[in-house]
């Protein structure tokens, strides 16, 4: 297992080992070769794209070596990642000759993760750690906490880690780090993986995971230029791309974000992401066209119960409606229906895009239906109010918030729109009052909604006494 292998096939030690391939290719003599640089061999133009010659490569190193376990492995792998086959992927494995190999004792437990059972797993590495030599102890806690970890069990994943005692090694550390990301220490995992870049600055994983940490505690510009570190070392790193692409999305740089988009698809023209990051940034630059052209692919290459559904469909009909291709934009919406998500949401979407279109009596009717199948949930009503305040019709949305704190009077969220209504509409002394309560109750809302109205860097919990002052009120 090698967290960091991504860097080896950079290295000049891979570059000697593919030349002896090409070399034995070239002369079929294979044995010149072992079974692991076979694999590794193998693993590279697998990464590159070339799956067939990849397996074909796997096949060659079997019938050099029999029962080797790197082959095997890559075969279980492809099985259980790729085609989601666990009883093959447990095929390949048990023909492993060699069953005392820990890569053997690791796949079979990464194969009860895949089926999600955790708890299996875990006891199984249990007992092989019993039986594990001395010398290999720390390595094996280290290599089972990269599984967990590679599977989103952190908990499990520190477990495992506390049990090494060394601290101070690479493997160590770049778990330690990862777990530290996940579990939004940012701060610390900066730490580490600056520590491990100054180690080995040609690192594009430890550049990318830097970037990733940099990103989620919205240092963005230095986010980009941990990615850009990346791309230099690796100019087709797809996570480095990719990293650099959200970074510049992040910042509104859309233009630049989509050429880095591009250039990820490029390199994986069978991501359902990249198709789908792609369509998005179409549509912010009004090139709703493209937008759907791109939403379309992306629906195409996504499983049936992909995550990333409803946004592509959300986005998509959001392009139809700029269009004013309503009749279609309600069709991919009766998709997203079908799909496993908060039917009450998808009522209230609907209804925004047919009043931001003109459609405002079709739009009432879904807003209705909303607001009746929730059960008149106070939240649904915000937002539908919030959208008819967005839409410009200021007085049905001060009589929208009005109702709602009325029917609801342990309500918080929204006070800052009924106050923003009052403004518009005049109703000095609501207002004031409606302020109040706001920066009381939800003090960002104020902020985001209200500071407009204040001097530059005055605070929320200075709006009401400044305003009070300046309208003449107590």
């Amino acid at each position: 297992m090698s967290y960091n292998s991504e860097d080896y096939f950079l290295s000049n030690e891979f570059k000697s080992v593919l030349n002896r391939f090409k070399e034995a290719e070239a002369n079929g003599t294979y044995a010149m070769l072992d079974s692991d640089e076979l694999a590794d061999v193998a693993e590279y133009y697998y990464n590159n794209g070339n799956v067939n010659y990849a397996l074909d490569i796997i096949e060659t190193a079997l019938s050099v070596y029999p029962g080797s376990t790197a082959p095997l492995l890559f075969k279980a792998r492809i099985m259980l990642i790729d085609n989601h086959d666990s009883p093959k992927a447990e095929m390949y494995t048990e023909q492993i000759a060699d069953k005392s190999d820990l890569d053997y004792h690791y796949m079979k437990a990464e194969i009860m993760l895949a089926d999600g059972h955790a708890d299996r797993a875990d006891e199984y590495l249990e007992a092989k750690f019993e039986e594990v030599d001395e010398e290999d102890l720390n390595y094996f806690a280290i290599d089972s906490a990269e599984l967990f970890i590679d599977y989103g069990d952190i908990a499990r994943g520190g477990k495992w880690l506390d049990r090494s005692t060394e601290t101070d090694s690479t493997e160590y550390r770049e778990q330690k780090a990862r777990i530290m990301l996940e579990k939004g220490n940012y701060e610390k995992s900066e730490e580490l993986y600056n520590e491990l870049i100054d180690e080995n600055p040609y690192s594009t994983q430890y550049w990318n995971s830097l970037a990733s940490s940099q990103f989620f505690r919205n240092n963005i510009e230095e986010s980009i230029r941990s990615s850009e570190y990346s791309i230099a070392i690796n100019p087709n790193n797809v996570s480095a791309l990719l990293n650099k692409a959200n970074g510049l999305y992040n910042l509104g740089n859309y233009e630049e974000a989509l050429k880095f988009y591009l250039r990820y698809n490029k390199l994986c023209p069978n991501d359902e992401y990249g198709e789908m990051l792609i369509g998005f940034c179409y549509m912010l630059l009004d090139d709703y066209e493209e937008a759907i052209r791109h939403f379309e692919k992306s629906e195409a290459l996504s499983d049936p119960q992909s995550p990333n559904l409803v946004d592509i469909y959300k986005d998509w009909a959001f392009a139809l409606c700029r269009l004013g291709r309503m009749k279609e934009c309600l069709a991919v919406l009766d998709k997203a229906s079908l799909l496993d998500c908060d039917q009450n949401e998808m009522l209230v979407y609907k209804g925004s895009l047919l009043l931001g279109c003109g459609y405002h009596e079709e739009a009432k009717k879904y807003f209705i239906r909303a607001i009746k199948d929730s059960g008149y949930s106070p939240k649904v009503f915000m937002d539908i109010a919030t959208i008819v305040y967005e839409s410009g019709d200021i007085e049905v949305a001060y009589k929208m918030f009005k109702a709602l704190f009325s029917s609801h009077v342990n309500w918080t969220d929204g006070y800052a729109y009924l106050a923003a209504c009052c403004y518009d509409l005049g109703k000095q002394h609501e207002f004031l009052e409606n302020l109040e309560k706001a920066v009381e109750y939800s003090p960002k809302e104020a902020k985001l909604l209200l500071g407009k109205l204040f001097p530059d860097g005055m605070e929320p919990k200075d709006y009401y006494d400044y305003m009070s002052y300046k309208m003449g009120g107590k």
